[in-house]
């Protein structure tokens, strides 16, 4: 058997890495992995504000109704950006508007944005603490 290993080392070379130090390394790659995604799903647990797109509703053909939902703990001031989106998602429109503090952790709101031609859709674009 070891004169197979031999003949094989002699023809193909001997392998770069050790066959412990590859499992060394594997292990450190998985447990960097794991610490990375442990690290991003509790940053993104963590989050103080959360915004949801509820509806939209055209207007006019120069204005769109948006109902968004925010999730914040009671107390907290927060500023949401909201666009308006023509066919081609081309901005046509953007609104920033000033969540005062709140009693509910979750609460609704309507904002209508004026826009430069036909929107099509809106989207909550950012929510972050004042």
């Amino acid at each position: 058997m070891n004169d197979v290993k031999q003949r094989h080392a002699d023809r193909y070379g001997k392998p770069l890495v050790g066959r412990r130090t590859t499992r060394t390394l594997l292990a450190l790659a998985a447990a960097v992995f794991v610490a990375v995604v442990l690290y991003v799903g509790i940053q993104s647990a963590s989050t103080p504000i959360r915004s949801e797109m509820l509806a939209y509703e055209h207007l006019a053909e120069d204005s769109i109704g948006v109902d968004f939902a925010v999730t914040m703990d009671p107390g907290t001031e927060a500023s949401c950006g909201i666009q308006a989106l023509n066919k081609g998602r081309a901005q046509v429109g953007f609104v920033e508007l000033v969540i005062p503090p709140q009693q509910d952790r979750r609460t609704a709101h309507h904002v209508e944005i004026s826009t430069q031609g036909d929107a099509v859709s809106a989207e909550v674009v950012s929510c972050s603490e004042l």
